[in-house]
């Protein structure tokens, strides 16, 4: 399969340059969604720890993988979060009349969902593992968040998560892989429904618009 000859590059990349390649990975996967999002932190963990006592370990997980792969993980997701801030506005301006939504009204379901408190939800949906990373950075900059505070937020998230990967992967180092492709799997699922979600609504608002219009010509 193809990405599981992914996945067996990229531990052996790791293997190889070592934390270079960990910060490397970190900025691709950003920008490219098939690698496997938990599968470089896990690595990390297993590969590059080499302590086996719990403290010296925690040391080295949250200072040469969680710290540097952080940085750069937000650093990267600028490319998705500029796509979005830079192109959604006229996308949806252009062509949200065939989707059934207009700009103004993607506006209003921020401020419904949001009002205020996005910051948090991109720091919490950061944090967990399951949830795409190029999920949030592309709704962060379609609904225009503050630059600085997306860059702060998201990296209070990133750290978590990829503390508690990298920590996964040293405890769980023999059998690490399976359990990335768990939770990359979980993540898949999570794209999937979304997806299914917006068309779901689409197809709503649609048939909606249909049932008005037959409806007024009946009258």
């Amino acid at each position: 399969m193809v990405l599981g000859s992914l996945t067996q590059t990229l531990i052996s990349i790791i293997q190889q340059h070592g934390m270079i390649a960990v910060v490397v990975g970190m900025v691709v996967e950003e920008v490219f969604v098939p690698i496997p999002s938990p599968i470089i932190p896990m690595a990390a963990g297993a590969i590059i720890v080499q302590s086996t006592q719990l403290m010296p370990a925690l040391f080295e997980i949250i200072f040469i993988i969680t710290l540097p792969a952080s940085i750069a993980s937000v650093i990267s997701s600028y490319f998705v979060y500029g796509i979005a801030y830079k192109g959604g506005k006229p996308v949806l301006k252009r062509y949200g009349k065939y989707l059934d939504i207009s700009w103004e009204e993607a506006e209003k379901i921020e401020e419904k969902f949001a009002g205020g408190n996005e910051k948090y939800y991109v720091a919490l949906f950061r944090a967990i593992p399951i949830v795409p990373l190029s999920l949030i950075s592309g709704s962060a900059g379609l609904f225009r968040m503050n630059w600085k505070q997306y860059g702060i937020w998201s990296f209070i998230g990133m750290m978590p998560r990829n503390f508690v990967l990298a920590f996964f992967g040293w405890y769980f180092a023999d059998d690490f892989i399976f359990y990335a492709n768990q939770i990359d799997t979980a993540s898949t699922a999570i794209i999937i429904i979304s997806m299914v979600l917006v068309g779901g609504f689409i197809a709503y608002r649609k048939l909606n618009d249909l049932y008005r219009w037959l409806l007024f010509e009946k009258i």
